[in-house]
């Protein structure tokens, strides 16, 4: 009993001050609960207080009685957004043109919008050009990134001079195989005779703009943050010599562009299809026509000499090669029941004949 005497005394004094200063419910609060701990207590008399005081004050204004009559909820009217609304139409009309454009066209070169005849550095500007304009994170039009990945699969073939010899070689109809492709199956091919999971359209960006490396900064007035660019976060500093790694992996792309600048320029003697500078056709002994790019090279190689031999059946061996890795294609493909011709096949067989 005396324990409930103390706090009930308690109770009472803070809520005597509460009422001092103002604070009416924290009053309320704190005497009822000395009245109930102990009813001798003079709380009675600061309570009436406490009503007096509420009963000077003006009316408020309390929520209407319920009623058996179902309340009317009103929402308050806003426009309806309409056409004029920048959400509602995050792309124009040119990029939606730019993306039918591409998906209509099955040619690499058409898709970068080059002549067969056009350098590897053409084929570069033309990547950097569409890439931009038709990346997922850009345009928003529907199909981008479809578009996206078949600018990136002719960037990947035509950007490299021997895979571009490749397939300038099988023909702009016909499939150009790679070595390792015969051992993936046949849910992962793709287009044109590519492999889908030789294509990361974004890994391919990635090294094109920033050397392999996620960019530091929004490029181009927007940020590259696909599906695929999901980048690790470089380790917490330890000290000065982490940071001077990574400023010089930073660096190294710049600095071994700058070497490859000042070397000495290596194109290939020849190449097996017509294009500028290599516009001068020859024939090995085994009938397989390549292209040199001036008469110069009959006197740097003459005829029957041990380097013009060397060169020719590297030729040979090049194109059949070329011709091996399309006919196990066509093969497979005939297996499977999509063709019934196997024209490199033929081929093949004729310059096995020969040789």
């Amino acid at each position: 009993m005396d324990g409930n005497k103390d706090d009930a005394l308690k109770s009472f004094k803070i809520g005597k001050q509460a009422l001092q200063n103002g604070d009416r419910n924290r009053a309320l609060k704190f005497l009822n609960k000395a009245r109930r701990l102990d009813p001798a207590l003079p709380v009675d008399d600061l309570l009436s207080t406490i009503d007096r005081d509420e009963g000077d004050r003006p009316p408020v204004a309390s929520d209407p009685p319920p009623s058996d009559q179902p309340s009317i909820r009103r929402r308050s009217s806003a426009p309806a957004p309409g056409p004029s609304s920048s959400s509602s139409i995050s792309y124009s009309q040119e990029q939606i043109s730019i993306i039918r454009e591409i998906k209509r066209k099955k040619n690499y070169y058409d898709i970068l919008g080059l002549e067969k005849s056009c350098t590897v550095d053409d084929v570069r500007k033309s990547y950097r050009k569409l890439s931009l304009k038709v990346h997922p994170d850009k345009n928003k039009a529907p199909g981008a990134e479809d578009a996206f990945k078949l600018v990136s699969k002719a960037f990947q073939c035509l950007g490299n001079e021997e895979s571009k010899r490749k397939y300038d070689v099988s023909g702009e109809d016909e499939v150009v195989y790679e070595r390792h492709a015969a051992a993936r199956p046949a849910s992962a091919r793709g287009f044109n005779g590519y492999y889908e999971a030789d294509i990361d359209a974004e890994e391919i960006f990635r090294n094109f703009f920033f050397g392999g490396m996620a960019p530091a900064a929004n490029f181009g007035g927007f940020s590259f943050g696909g599906p695929g660019m999901a980048h690790r976060q470089p380790a917490a500093d330890n000290g000065s010599g982490g940071f001077n790694v990574r400023a010089l992996i930073q660096v190294l792309p710049v600095l071994l562009i700058l070497l490859i600048n000042f070397l000495p320029s290596s194109d290939p003697v020849y190449t097996l299809s017509q294009n500028y500078p290599y516009e001068h056709r020859l024939t090995t002994p085994k009938g397989v026509n390549y292209y040199v790019k001036s008469t110069k090279f009959e006197q740097d190689y003459p005829l029957d000499s041990r380097e013009r031999l060397t060169i020719e059946e590297r030729v040979e061996r090049e194109y059949f090669g070329i011709l091996r890795q399309n006919c196990q294609f066509e093969m497979q493909r005939r297996q499977w029941g999509y063709i019934r011709e196997t024209p490199h096949c033929d081929m093949l067989r004729k310059f096995d004949s020969v040789r």
